[in-house]
């Protein structure tokens, strides 16, 4: 009697802590599932981050560039944000080099991707969708140097401010709005070459004048 007790004592427990290791391993099976998806997911945002920032670094760096090397500069604005026209020469009245920019497609040097079709705007590609996450160009200025003491104004005319921002939205988890996080990028850039030739014109200019 005794002996068959302890049988279906002893058989009871084992049930029992089958039971719980079950229970356990699912539990422990499912956070390590989850995690794993949050570190892949992790992962995919931050490839499409590192795109976002490497493409706003060097186009700002191609932008300073061009800018730096031409004469004259008029800015206007197209598509909501700033265009820039640049001019060989101080003289011409057509620009050499449009820079513009499109929410969706970048920045573009005369309506084409810089760099001979080498700097594209990482709107596509891996990890990236219209139900993933998206990367579009947010924002793009450039303004003069708001300088207004006297004496100064080629000075001015010739310093100017870049400004870039870039965003990407995630919805890729279970939250009920979309992620939203912008990426500023900026330069200061004094155009020394329209700076020279600015000052060697009216210099010229007065010099006709006073003759």
């Amino acid at each position: 009697m005794i002996h068959r007790f302890s049988r279906k004592f002893f058989s009871g427990m084992t049930l029992v802590e089958l039971a719980a290791v079950i229970v356990v391993s699912s539990v422990i099976g499912l956070g390590m599932t989850s995690a794993a998806q949050a570190v892949m997911l992790h992962y995919q945002t931050d490839t499409v981050r590192q795109d976002l920032r490497s493409y706003g670094n060097s186009i700002m760096r191609e932008i300073s560039r061009e800018m730096q090397l031409t004469q004259k500069i008029n800015i206007d604005g197209l598509n909501g944000f700033a265009r820039l026209k640049l001019y060989k020469f101080y003289t011409d009245i057509t620009p050499e080099l449009v820079i513009s920019c499109r929410a969706n497609d970048g920045i573009e040097f005369n309506n084409d991707i810089p760099l001979n079709g080498v700097l594209k705007f990482p709107n596509q590609g891996i990890y990236r969708s219209k139900r993933h996450r998206q990367v579009y160009v947010k924002d793009f200025r450039v303004t003069y140097e708001p300088d207004n003491r006297p004496g100064l104004a080629e000075f001015k005319e010739s310093f100017l401010h870049v400004e870039l921002t870039l965003s990407m939205t995630s919805d890729v988890m279970d939250e009920a709005n979309a992620i939203e996080e912008d990426h500023y990028f900026y330069r200061s850039i004094f155009l020394g070459t329209a700076y020279i030739q600015k000052k060697v014109t009216n210099s010229v200019v007065g010099d006709d004048e006073a003759a």
